[in-house]
C-alpha cells in the first residue's frame, strides 16, 4: 500500500480539554488530538484491500480498519507527547515494520520492564488485540459471543502456536484437498456440470435464480411470488424476469426491460398478502413450508466474456429423494443432526421467521443444506488427517481458518442471498443489522468459477492468513462478560473497546447463523466452545424491544448492563490508567446511554476524539460525504464527586469549543455532517460528567438543546428521536 505522505502538517491538532486530570494522571498522547493522525491518513477502506488484513478471512460486524485502531492505541498508551511521537502517530497508518518497531520500543521505554497490559471488554472480531499485540503490548480481549471467541482464539491464539512454519503452503495443500473432495462428492448435486479433462467445462451454469410458487386456496392457480425482477443494470443489457399469466398457472420469461421497469408480482401492498390474479382471493400470513421452490433462471459464462441468462433446463436440480438420500448418509457418518435452533420472531429485524423460516436448517434449500454438510464432511476428514500428518495444534489452526469457507457458504449461498443486477454478482445475506426475507434468491455451484465461489475464497483466506503475524506476546482470550470481568483490581494500563452501538447491530443472531453450521465441525476441535445448539445472549449489551418486552424498558436494560461494563472497567484499571470508548450512533436514546452509564461511574471524560474509521483517499481530496466517523470518548478514574451542571454553561462550553474543532475538520476536508456529530460528542461528554443537568426537564431535553447549538452552526445535523428496534 503506497501513501502519498507529502502534505505539510505543520500543528499537531488542538483537543479541547474538558475535566481535569485527576491527580497523578499526566498527559498521554491522545490528549493531544488524532486529528494529526486524520490528516496523514493512509487508510482506502481496508475491505477493498482483500488479503491485506484478518477481515477476509472470517465473518464479523462493524470491524474497525487496522490503522485507525493501531493509532489508537499508540495514542491511548503513549506517556509522551513531544513531535516525536506525533510522528510516530502520524506514521503508524502505513504498515510499516520500521514504524511499529519504533513505537514498540517507545511504549517499551515508558513501562519499564514490564509491556503495558491493554484490553479490550468486547473484542468482536479481535482488530484491538490484534493491533496492541503488534504494538508489543501484552493484550486481553474477551467477548461474551462464542463465535467472537473462536474468531479470535483463530487469528491471535492459534497463529502464535504454529512455530515456524509456512502456513500459506499448508493451507492451500489442505483447502485444495477440501475442495476438491467436495467437487467429487457434490457432482450428483449438479446435473448441469459438464466435465472435461481438466475438471470442469469453462461454460458450465454457475448459478440457479429461484422463487417461491404457492397455489391460490381457492381456485388452485399457481403464481409466483418474485419481488426483485431484475437479472441486469448493466449499461445497454437490462435484463427482467417478466411473470406470464397462463389460464391455469404463471410462467416466467426473460426480457429485456426500461428502467422503471416494476413486475407485475402477485404482492398486495407491504403487508406480505398476495392476491390470486385469476380470481383475485387474497391471502395472507404466507408461509415458504405451504410453497415450493422453483428454479425460473441460470446463469453461465457468456462465450467472449460477462455473464448470459437463460430460461431453467429440466435438469437443473437433482430428484429430491437423490438430495435426501445424500443428507441422510452424511449426517449420519458424522453424527450430528441437523440444526435444530429457532430463529427470533422479531417483526422488522429477523422476517424470516415470520414467513416460515423457523430453524437455523430452513434458511438453505435441499441442495445447499447437503452441500454444507459435505463442506463439513471434508473439513472434519482434513482435520483428522493434519493431526497424523502434523500436529494437532497446527490441524486446530489450519481447519480453524478453513472454516471460513462455511461463512461464504453461509452468507453468499442460502435462501437469504440476494443477486446484486448492477455488477451481476452475489450480495450478502447477513450483512446486518437485521435479516430480510427474501422471496426470490441466488443458489451458486460453489466450485465451479462463478460468483463467491470456494476456490476463490480459499485463496482469500490464504492472504488474509499472511497477515496473523508473531507478536512480542500472545494474547490471551476468553469467552466472558464484560459487566463481570475476570480480571483483579487495578490491572490494565489502558482499556481499549469498541463495544455494540445500542441496537445498531444484533450481534448475537447474525452470529447463530453461521455458528449453527460450524458447530457441526468445531464442537469436533473446541468442544467446550461450540457445546451450547446457540450463542449466548443472556448478557449481550443491545438495545432490544423483543427481549426487553417493550422500547423503553430496552433502554433501561441498556443502560444499566453499559453502567455496569463502565464500571468494571474502572475496577481493573491502574489509577493513571486511561480508557478509550469507541461509540457513535443516530438517536438521542443512543447517546443518553452514554451519558447515564459514564454519569454512574467513576470516570471523567478528559476529551472527545472524532475518529474516521473509513477513508478512501486522503482528507484534503475527499469529496462531501466520504467520512465515516466514530467517536473515541478518553477518560480518567477519578476520586472526586461530580457536581450539577447548568444546561446554559454546558452550551457556552460547546460553543466555545465548536470555534476550535470545526476550522480543523473542515480544513481536512471533513463532510458536514460528520463534523457536526464530532461537534455533538463534546456536548454528550459534557452531561456526562456532570451529577446532572439543571435547567432542562431530562436528559433527552439536555441532548435535544445541545443538538439546537450544533444547528447554530451546521443547520443539517439531525439527531433521531426514537426508542430502540
Amino acid at each position: 500500500m503506497s501513501v502519498d505522505l507529502s502534505l505539510p502538517i505543520e500543528l499537531t491538532s488542538i483537543s479541547p480539554k474538558l475535566a481535569a486530570y485527576p491527580k497523578g494522571n499526566k498527559p498521554r498522547l491522545i490528549d493531544n488530538g488524532l486529528l494529526h493522525y486524520e490528516a496523514s491518513l493512509a487508510g482506502f477502506a481496508e475491505r477493498y484491500g482483500r488479503g491485506e488484513t484478518s477481515h477476509t478471512i472470517h465473518v464479523w460486524w462493524a470491524r474497525r480498519p487496522h490503522s485507525a485502531m493501531r493509532a489508537l492505541i499508540f495514542a491511548s498508551l503513549c506517556k509522551d507527547t513531544s513531535s516525536k511521537s506525533d510522528d510516530i502517530l502520524k506514521n503508524l497508518p502505513i504498515k510499516n515494520p520500521m514504524t511499529i518497531s519504533s513505537a514498540r520500543l517507545l511504549l517499551k521505554s515508558q513501562y519499564s520492564k514490564n509491556h503495558p497490559r491493554v484490553l479490550d471488554m468486547f473484542g468482536g472480531g479481535g482488530t484491538i488485540a490484534a493491533e496492541a499485540a503488534n504494538l508489543g503490548a501484552h493484550a486481553y480481549s474477551m467477548d461474551a459471543n462464542e463465535m467472537s471467541v473462536f474468531i479470535q482464539k483463530c487469528n491471535l491464539v492459534y497463529s502464535q502456536e504454529s512455530n515456524n512454519i509456512d502456513i500459506s503452503a499448508i493451507l492451500r495443500s489442505a483447502g485444495t484437498r477440501v475442495l476438491t473432495q467436495l467437487s467429487r462428492e457434490t457432482d450428483p448435486l449438479f446435473p448441469l456440470r459438464k466435465k472435461n479433462l481438466q475438471g470442469y467445462e469453462a461454460d458450465c451454469v454457475y448459478g440457479y435464480f429461484w422463487t417461491y410458487a404457492i397455489k391460490c386456496p381457492s381456485c388452485k392457480y399457481k403464481m409466483f411470488l418474485i419481488k426483485r425482477p431484475w437479472l441486469s443494470k448493466k449499461k445497454g443489457k437490462n435484463l427482467a424476469f417478466k411473470i406470464e399469466n397462463g389460464e391455469n398457472e404463471q410462467g416466467i420469461a426473460i426480457q429485456k426491460a426500461l428502467d422503471d421497469y416494476k413486475i407485475n408480482g402477485v404482492f398486495s401492498g407491504r403487508n406480505g398478502k398476495i392476491e390470486c390474479p385469476k380470481c383475485k382471493t387474497i391471502t395472507s400470513n404466507i408461509n415458504i413450508k405451504k410453497c415450493s421452490d422453483e428454479v425460473i433462471g441460470l446463469v453461465r459464462p457468456a462465450k467472449k466474456s460477462g455473464k448470459e441468462f437463460l430460461a431453467p433446463q429440466k435438469n437443473a436440480f437433482p430428484s429430491l429423494k437423490i438430495i435426501e438420500a445424500l443428507e441422510s448418509a452424511t449426517l449420519k457418518e458424522l453424527g450430528v443432526k441437523l440444526p435444530d435452533s429457532e430463529l427470533p420472531r422479531w417483526s422488522g429485524i429477523v422476517n424470516p421467521s415470520i414467513y416460515g423460516i423457523d430453524t437455523h436448517a430452513d434458511f438453505l434449500n435441499a441442495r445447499q443444506r447437503a452441500v454444507l454438510l459435505l463442506l463439513v464432511k471434508a473439513l472434519r476428514e482434513e482435520y483428522d488427517r493434519l493431526k497424523v500428518s502434523q500436529t494437532e495444534d497446527l490441524a486446530r489452526y489450519v481447519i480453524g481458518l478453513l472454516s471460513s469457507l462455511i461463512d461464504q457458504l453461509v452468507d453468499w449461498n442460502c435462501r437469504l442471498s440476494m443477486w446484486i443486477p448492477q455488477n451481476e454478482q452475489v450480495g450478502r445475506a447477513f450483512c446486518g443489522p437485521g435479516v430480510s426475507m427474501l422471496w426470490d434468491y441466488i443458489e451458486t455451484d460453489p466450485i465451479l468459477n462463478g460468483p463467491s465461489n470456494l476456490w476463490s475464497k480459499l485463496d482469500r483466506i490464504i492472504s488474509g492468513s499472511a497477515s496473523l503475524i508473531k507478536y512480542p506476546h500472545k494474547p490471551t482470550v476468553q469467552k466472558a462478560y464484560a459487566q463481570e470481568l475476570p480480571f483483579p483490581d487495578e490491572f490494565f494500563d489502558a482499556v481499549v473497546t469498541d463495544p455494540p452501538y445500542y441496537d445498531n447491530i444484533y450481534y448475537n443472531v447474525l452470529s447463530d447463523f453461521f455458528y449453527s453450521w460450524k458447530r457441526l465441525l468445531l464442537r469436533h476441535i473446541e468442544p467446550t466452545l461450540f457445546d451450547s445448539a446457540s450463542t449466548d445472549s443472556s448478557r449481550e449489551l443491545v438495545a432490544s424491544k423483543f427481549r426487553s418486552k417493550t422500547a423503553d424498558q430496552a433502554h433501561i436494560d441498556y443502560c444499566k448492563q453499559l453502567t455496569l461494563a463502565l464500571c468494571e472497567a474502572g475496577r481493573v484499571m491502574k489509577k493513571d490508567a486511561v480508557f478509550s470508548f469507541v461509540y457513535s450512533h443516530s438517536s438521542l436514546r443512543g447517546w443518553e446511554a452514554i451519558v447515564l452509564a459514564f454519569r454512574e461511574s467513576s470516570f471523567r471524560i478528559t476529551s472527545v476524539q472524532p475518529l474516521s474509521i473509513e477513508r478512501k483517499a486522503r482528507p484534503r481530496a475527499i469529496s462531501s460525504d466520504a467520512v465515516n466517523t466514530c467517536i473515541t470518548f478518553v477518560s480518567r478514574k477519578s476520586t472526586i464527586s461530580k457536581i450539577a451542571v447548568p444546561i446554559n454553561s454546558i452550551c457556552s462550553q460547546l460553543r466555545a469549543h465548536a470555534l476550535s474543532i470545526v476550522p480543523q475538520l473542515l480544513a481536512v476536508n471533513w463532510n458536514d455532517k460528520d463534523t457536526a456529530l464530532a461537534v455533538f460528542a463534546q456536548g454528550v461528554a459534557l452531561l456526562a460528567n456532570g451529577h446532572k443537568v439543571t435547567g432542562v426537564t431530562d436528559d433527552i431535553a439536555a441532548l435535544k438543546t445541545i443538538e439546537g447549538v450544533v444547528q447554530e452552526i451546521i443547520p443539517c445535523f439531525r439527531v433521531q428521536d426514537r426508542g430502540s428496534l
